[in-house]
Order: C-alpha cells, then structure tokens, then sequence
C-alpha cells in the first residue's frame, strides 16, 4: 500500500496503514457528551433517542453510559485537569476536542482505563471528526496525563474545590443556604457516588437477594453494584421492577392500600403505581405526558398489572367520586437524583424554583378535593432543597383540608431522616412528625462486598383529609 506523501506525522504513518475507526461506544458517547455539554440535552433523551446507542452490543451500552455518566459527575475537575494538562484548551470550531479531552482524562483519572486505549481512541476520534490536525495535542497531552498517573503523581484537583467543583453555582447557593456551608459540603460529595441497581421485587425478598446475588435492604428493595436489568433473572418473567431504595418510601407511606382506590399523579414511568397495584389497590395512573405513559404501560405490561392509565393535566382533571387515597411524587428541580442524572450538573441556570413551587402547592390544594373524609394524601419531590419540601408543607394546612398524619419510625426502617427524629440543635430542624427529608446518605446499611452506598434525595409528608 502506498501511503499518502502529504502524512509527515509519525501517528499518522501508524494509522494510515491500519483502520482508523474509532470504537462505535465512544462515538456515541462523545455525541451524548456533545449534546448535553452544548445543546443542554438530557442524558436519558439522548441516548434513549440514539439509535446507534440502542444497537450497541450490551457490553458496549453499559461502557458507553458508564463513561458518559462519569464524565458529566466529574465534568468540573475535569475541566481543571484539562486546564492543567491543555492550558489554552480548543475553542469555537474546535471545541469537539476539549470534549474529547474531557472524555478521555475521565478514562483515565476516574475510571483507570488502559492509558493506550485511551490515547488511540482519543486520536481515531478527532481525526473521525475532521480536525486531524488537532491530534498531536490530544496525543501529547493525554501521554502527559497516563505518565504522571503511571508514576504517582496523578492529577489532583485543588483540595479547597472537591466535589463543588462539579457543582453548579446555583446548586451551591441553595444548598449552602438551606443546610450550611459544611453540610452543602457532604452533599455535594455525596452526589458524586454512582448509584447502585436497586429492584423492588415481587415475592420473597429474601429468595430474589440470593438469586440475583444482591443485598436485601431493610426497607424491602434489593441491591446490586451494577447490572444490566433486561439480562437478570425475572426480568422477562416480570419479577420485580427498578426503583431506587428511596423513591420506593412515598408509596409505603400510603399504608395497607389492599381493595382501596389510589391515584397515583404524575405516576410515570410506573414504579410507584406498580408498588400499589402490589399491594393490592386500585390504581389510577395520571400523567400529564403520553409518551411518559406509553412507558408506563409498557411496564406495567411487563409485570402482568392492570391500573387506569389517564393523560391529563393534575389540575384540570378529577375523579369520578372521592378516592381513599392520593400520592403526589411532584415535578421538582431533581436535585435529589443528580447521582443517575448527572446533566443536571452541567446546568448553568437554576430551575425556576418559585414556579415549581407554585405548581406543588397547586397540586396539592386541587387533589385534596379528591379524597374521601379521612382519605390519605403523600407529597413527596425528589429535592435536596427546603422550598420544595420543608418551607411548602408549612402553608398547606392553612386552607387545603387536610391535617398531618405522623410517620412512625417503624415505617422507614434502615433510613435515617435528617435531621434525625427528636434533634433540636440545627436551627433548620422543624421535627415535623409528619414529614422526612433523606440525604443521599440516609440508608444506613453497613457496606458489604463492596456494595455501593446512597440513596436517591427525596422529602416526603404525609396528611389526612379532615
């Protein structure tokens, strides 16, 4: 084969005489990384829309997400990384290569990936987006950073920074403001951690932790370290269903729902309207987005449940007749799931917190109308944030009809509230009997096997109707 005379660096001799095709993985990674990091896409959006995503081999898909996912955790320090290593990074046209940049220093500090892996792919994937020229500083740069780990220096970001460095300012200044500087500090540490696989089954809990070789927690769920859930055992047989450990807790405040009428609003994807229909209840299922229902069904399909599925509007729509019972799992800021939706990091601008607010407090009023005389409605955001929780509940008495309904400790076994139960010192401790705030590290197993500790964040309050 004659080689291109116009080829004068070495790296581009090696790669004219073999394929240059970087890996199909992280192709679609960068893209997802692309899309978030400057369109402001959602991860899940992207790669649930990416057909490329989809015909990854399953392997493939989860090394894809994995990186990705990192990526976006750690998008900050590894801006600073990149800044260490590129201290005038690539701009405008050329920014897909600080992307590439950033991608690869995430391989290789966070994820330990094999630094010749890295630099090659790193190179195929500038070259495959037409700025071949850009690949000496990929490959010198990237060369830097696996010799300093190789040797034991390694890049640290600045020890003042931490994980705050990952975090916007606007998550900064309401977490500082609603908890404190030291805990705004553990929080966002906390969201660092990848989240763990955990499954809300269906029959033993104890048979299905042995089966899938989890941890059964004490509030009923299963976990995992990792997995893919559609290879597990049960999976097809409809045995049991994602959901995090935490976001299972607003459904078992309902109670014994067994031969009841429950409406679970803004039910999708359907974890929560599962747990009911588990318990025995009748379930409606309200959402306001068809598609998001079209995913709810096709779960509960799965599962072999039967609920009615509505689309509408939480405050347009109302029952026939009064209901026993209504769970309300609020659209929030999701700052409470930043652990599996790291994109929220990357946000420059705060959610419009005050008109989620607004539309909870809305929610709340219009489906107390709902329930029948001593019917029970649970409120519950998966927010780290006091306006979304604490500071809401405070008004609700005022004119909806409902009054509290007190949680029983018993009823959150393995989860430590915070602040806990009875703790007067915070002054931001309300000791509301009939509400709980959970920090990502409210479940308090012991660490076994290396399992991967953390919760989603969520609050969550409980009334009756008077």
């Amino acid at each position: 084969m004659e080689l291109d005379k116009r080829i004068h660096h070495p790296h581009d001799l090696v790669m004219a005489s073999r394929n240059t095709k970087p890996e199909p993985s992280r192709i679609t990674a960068l893209a997802a990384f692309e899309a978030v990091m400057t369109a402001g896409r959602t991860l899940d959006d992207c790669l649930e829309q990416s057909a490329d995503y989809q015909n990854l081999e399953p392997r493939d898909r989860r090394f894809c997400r994995r990186l990705v996912t990192t990526a976006l955790r750690h998008h900050g320090e590894a801006m600073l990384a990149l800044r260490h290593y590129v201290p005038r990074p690539p701009k405008g046209r050329q920014q897909i290569a600080s992307l590439i940049l950033q991608l690869a220093l995430t391989e290789l500090i966070w994820l330990d990936g094999p630094s010749h892996a890295v630099v090659d792919q790193a190179v195929r994937l500038i070259r495959a987006r037409d700025q071949k020229h850009l690949h000496g500083l990929i490959n010198a740069s990237l060369r830097r950073c696996a010799d300093d780990i190789q040797n034991g220096k390694g890049f640290k970001t600045n020890a003042k920074a931490g994980a705050s460095a990952n975090c916007p300012e606007w998550l900064k200044t309401l977490l500082i403001g609603d908890w404190g500087p030291d805990q705004a500090d553990q929080i966002m540490t906390m969201l660092m951690m990848p989240p763990p696989l955990d499954l809300s089954v269906m029959g033993d809990q104890q048979n299905w932790a042995s089966r899938l070789g989890g941890v059964a927690l004490p509030q009923g769920s299963i976990r995992l370290n990792e997995g893919a859930p559609q290879t597990l055992d049960g999976y097809a047989e409809g045995q049991w269903w994602v959901q995090d450990a935490a976001a299972a807790m607003p459904a078992r405040l309902m109670g014994d729902v067994k031969g009841k009428h429950i409406i679970d609003a803004c039910a999708a994807p359907g974890g929560k309207t599962a747990q009911l229909i588990a318990g025995g209840a009748k379930v409606t299922a309200l959402d306001l987005s068809e598609k998001r229902l079209e995913r709810l069904q096709s779960n509960l399909d799965r599962l072999s449940m039967t609920a009615d599925v509505v689309s509408a509007d939480v405050l347009d729509w109302s029952p026939p007749a009064p209901v026993d019972g209504v769970l309300i799992d609020a659209p929030c800021s999701a700052t409470g799931t930043i652990r599996r939706r790291p994109d929220i990091l990357t946000r420059k601008k705060s959610p419009h917190i005050r008109a989620l607010t607004e539309l909870q407090l809305k929610m709340i009023r219009h489906a107390a109308n709902w329930l029948k005389p001593g019917g029970v409605l649970v409120f519950a955001t998966c927010s780290l944030l006091r306006a979304e929780g604490e500071d809401l509940i405070k008004i609700i008495q005022s004119d909806s009809g409902l009054v509290p309904f007190p949680i029983d400790a018993a009823e959150y076994t393995g989860f430590v509230p915070f602040p806990a139960k009875g703790d007067n010192t915070s002054p931001q401790s309300d000791d509301a009997d009939h509400a709980l705030r959970f920090m990502p590290n409210a479940l308090t197993m012991l660490q076994e096997d290396g399992m991967t500790q953390g919760n989603d964040g969520f609050f969550m309050a409980r009334f009756k109707r008077i």
